[in-house]
């Protein structure tokens, strides 16, 4: 009786607000009223909000938002990562959840493939002022995101890198995806445009992680996320000095559709890992994302 009497008061507040949104021109106010409504669907279980009432209640225009202490993230509606972290409060929280264990204060973390920065401003406040996080991205629509997002969040500790990690220095073709999914650029054609065109290509650098974390002065390295769409076995095979000197905990999302494209699999990712002592952790249930920890007692391998 209490549940029916909930989902009645909110049919009432939901038809509202189909009136309300009906009228509304001020993208602000859109905005509020959109997400308190989808965050009260998710809260009672409604994860089945049909595609209709979905789009209606998508906030108009991008906002800016406090996700938790000094993490402050200017975020598009339009697009899905943004929107998803709009309604729910999170991205990935499962794979951040296991990672942030290894985080520790006054340590590093390394974002390759940092997007907005939503994992690298989460881990530069675990990290505190003493530690850094170095933050790799290398498409330059969405670096001024990334960057306006760290000064909004005063994370002096995050560094930039505005490049294509990969295995070798030089310049590559970069593939901007469409709005709609800009998490989805790529070093690969195919992966970025997910079956549409990619919405702009880039020259860009390539560099070796093991160049930038020598230049940057770090002494330790905690952990490693690796999200790039394809090209991890390139990213890993310019990282070995790293992952032999440190052996930080590394977490890489594993689609093969999107390895084939650039001549890769997870099983070479996972048998070039093994191959440094490293074994799988834990696998995520979201987009594959796949933990490993050294391991030297079940490779062989020597501390």
């Amino acid at each position: 009786m209490k549940q029916a009497l909930r989902w009645t008061a909110f049919a009432i507040v939901l038809v509202l607000t189909i009136a309300v949104l009906a009228l509304a021109t001020n993208g602000a106010v859109r905005n509020r009223t959109c997400l308190v409504l989808a965050r009260v669907w998710r809260s009672d279980g409604g994860r089945g909000m049909p595609l209709g009432l979905a789009r209606l209640l998508r906030p108009a225009v991008p906002v800016w938002v406090e996700l938790e202490p000094h993490v402050h993230m200017r975020l598009d509606p339009s697009d899905y990562l943004d929107h998803t972290i709009l309604v729910t409060g999170a991205w990935e929280p499962d794979t951040w959840n296991g990672l942030s264990q290894s985080i520790p204060k006054g340590g590093v973390f390394v974002d390759l493939g940092a997007h907005v920065g939503y994992y690298s401003l989460k881990a530069a406040a675990m990290v505190g002022p003493s530690g850094r996080v170095l933050a790799v991205e290398p498409n330059p629509e969405t670096l001024r995101k990334l960057r306006a997002n760290i000064r909004e969040s005063g994370a002096a500790q995050v560094v930039v890198e505005p490049v294509a990690c990969s295995d070798s220095e030089g310049v590559v073709d970069f593939f901007a995806s469409p709005r709609e999914n800009t998490s989805a650029s790529s070093m690969s054609k195919v992966n970025a445009a997910q079956g549409n065109s990619v919405s702009a290509t880039y020259r860009v650098r390539t560099r070796r992680l093991d160049d930038i974390v020598r230049e940057s002065g770090v002494t330790r390295v905690d952990v490693i996320k690796i999200d790039v769409e394809g090209a991890e076995l390139l990213v890993l095979k310019g990282a070995g000095e790293t992952l032999d000197r440190y052996h930080p905990v590394v977490e890489v999302e594993l689609i093969d559709e999107q390895l084939a494209s650039m001549g890769a699999s997870s099983a070479q990712v996972i048998a070039f890992l093994r191959s440094h002592g490293y074994a799988v952790r834990h696998v995520y249930g979201e987009f594959h994302n796949t933990e490993f920890a050294f391991a030297p007692g079940v490779t062989g391998v020597a501390k």
